[in-house]
């Protein structure tokens, strides 16, 4: 049993992000998805998520990435999204701005579309604030 995996972000552009982990947590379209070392060979889309990883030595670290692919094979986990931000590149008060904002338009709204929109929104904020809660 392998004690490791290898974490890859790749998109149009090419590699953002390479490491290998030891523990990877994400949310897909069907919930939330846990995967250690020998994870079943898997295939899935992803929601806007906070990635949360864990090296060898028990540190955790995350970032986020906007809808894509996960994708699980041979102790090799490859995400393909164009867009990944880390806890650097977050602002706290901003995404709890942005998060009430689209929680009371959510609220406000009155058909399917406006909606998801805000819907989407609001698990776009909610994944940033858990990324900042990691650190």
């Amino acid at each position: 049993m392998a004690d490791t995996m290898h974490l890859s972000v790749i998109s149009y552009a090419g590699e953002l992000f390479s490491e290998t982990i030891s523990f990877l947590k994400v949310f897909s379209k069907q919930g939330e998805l846990g995967i250690n070392p020998d994870h079943t060979s898997t295939i899935t889309m992803l929601e806007h998520t906070d990635v949360v990883y864990e090296f060898t030595n028990g540190d955790l670290h995350s970032f986020f990435v906007t809808n894509g692919l996960l994708s699980i094979s041979d102790n090799r986990v490859v995400i393909m999204s164009d867009y990944l931000l880390f806890y650097d590149d977050l602002n706290e008060k901003e995404e709890i701005s942005k998060l009430k904002e689209a929680k009371e338009a959510y609220s406000k709204a009155k058909n399917f579309e406006r909606k998801s929109y805000y819907r989407d929104l609001i698990i776009q904020s909610e994944a940033k604030l858990r990324v900042i809660e990691h650190h």
